[in-house]
């Protein structure tokens, strides 16, 4: 399938909000980072020589791993922050990198472009920005990352364990646009995916609309993932820090456990095997999906400020008939509830403040009886639906979102 991801990221769109602050454009420059036997990956610094060491560090992680040779692009509404943008790599749909992958990639860096590349390639930059701009003197600055698609992704994840409460220079917050929290959402065993039953009638769930983002997203897991053992890493998968996923890991992306067993027992038997030779000796027990304590108890991490920004979800076109209009309903009741980026947000967000009550604000519950847990917990984990918006990019309700969320917690 060829999707329109590479037209658009070369050309992004410029956004019409104004904030009315002075740019510092053409102070960027690029630095490489070493990232030990497995080559090296690039950062580029916006406006980190003009601005003061302890206003708070914006850390920008694209939607997609850059194209090699690109000039570094910033989002508009990261302009007037001092950002680092980290240039991790991570294997793409075909689209994006078959004609694009830089020579020196293939030459210098021969280990596989997919998970946990990416992770470690982020870490890395990480630890660069920790030990070349933090303040002197122990002065505290704040650290706020912004992604989109896969960049969401290593967002949430990279948020959730370097969120260090008493540590002067630590992230503080995240903020994601449609990202993909639970990989294991696209499986077939998944329940989002399990076919659904109106009125005695079952109808298995729609896959994700084609040419969307979120297809262009399924279709190339095993790209980025390479086997589906990887789609239960929770840093992958941060949801997955909080809870597990209730599936068994199968053979295949496309797949569900039991069929997979069903074909690798037919190929066992060969033409000599009968039906019942097909079933299997005993049923497997589906794992239970079990809530996990995180952050742990003895840690110093505490659950970060943070925004998810989504589309809104794919529906069914309105039609004239009342018989087509009851169905019509019933289909985007259930469209809503499967894998689409507002069910990845809300879950993630769901796990946080959940987390939150359990772990941060229970005693407090006890003797304040007026205190709004609540609102504390929605407060600081918000979730903002953009509405359709123009494809693959941000509109203008999201680049207001995130900026003003910015704007709150960065004084210039």
């Amino acid at each position: 399938m060829k999707s329109q991801w590479p037209r658009l990221l070369r050309s992004p769109r410029r956004s019409h909000w104004p904030p009315q602050r002075r740019y510092f454009s053409s102070d960027v420059h690029r630095v490489e980072v070493p990232c030990r036997s497995s080559g090296s990956i690039t950062i580029d610094l916006h406006n980190t020589s003009h601005i003061p060491s302890t206003v708070p560090l914006v850390v920008h992680l694209p939607p997609f791993a850059p194209i090699p040779g690109a000039d570094p692009h910033l989002p508009d509404f990261l302009a007037p922050f001092p950002t680092a943008v980290i240039n991790y790599r991570w294997t793409g749909p075909s689209s994006l990198t078959s004609s694009h992958t830089a020579p020196s990639t293939q030459d210098e860096f021969k280990a596989p472009l997919y998970w946990p590349t990416p992770l470690h390639d982020v870490l890395f930059a990480y630890s660069w920005l920790l030990e070349n701009l933090r303040p002197e003197n122990q002065a505290r600055r704040a650290i706020y990352l912004y992604g989109t698609y896969l960049g969401a992704t290593l967002a949430a994840a990279l948020a959730l364990t370097e969120s260090h409460k008493h540590e002067p220079t630590a992230v503080r917050g995240f903020a994601a646009y449609n990202g993909v929290y639970n990989w294991t959402m696209f499986l077939p065993d998944h329940k989002l995916n399990k076919p659904t039953t109106y009125r005695g009638k079952t109808t298995p769930v729609p896959p994700p609309e084609e040419g969307s983002a979120l297809r262009v997203l399924r279709d190339a897991m095993p790209d980025l993932f390479g086997a589906p053992v990887s789609l239960f890493d929770a840093f992958a998968s941060p949801s997955l820090f909080f809870q597990t996923a209730g599936l068994e890991i199968p053979p295949s992306f496309t797949q569900t456990v039991a069929v997979a067993g069903l074909v690798d027992r037919m190929a066992a038997l060969g033409l000599e095997g009968s039906a019942a030779d097909l079933m299997p000796a005993s049923v497997a027990k589906v794992p239970r999906r079990s809530a996990l304590v995180f952050p742990p108890r003895k840690s110093t991490l505490g659950i970060p400020s943070t925004l998810l920004v989504h589309d809104a979800a794919v529906v069914a076109a309105a039609t004239t008939s009342s018989t087509a209009k009851r169905k019509t309903t019933s289909v985007r009741r259930r469209k809503a509830k499967g894998n689409q980026f507002e069910a990845q947000a809300e879950e993630l967000a769901g796990l946080m403040r959940r987390s939150m009550e359990k772990l941060e604000l229970k005693e407090r519950m006890k003797w304040d009886e007026d205190f709004d847990a609540e609102g504390e917990m929605e407060a600081r984990v918000k979730v903002v639906d953009v509405g359709e918006g123009s494809p693959h990019e941000l509109g203008a309700r999201g680049d207001a979102a995130v900026w003003e969320w910015l704007e709150q917690r960065i004084t210039l």
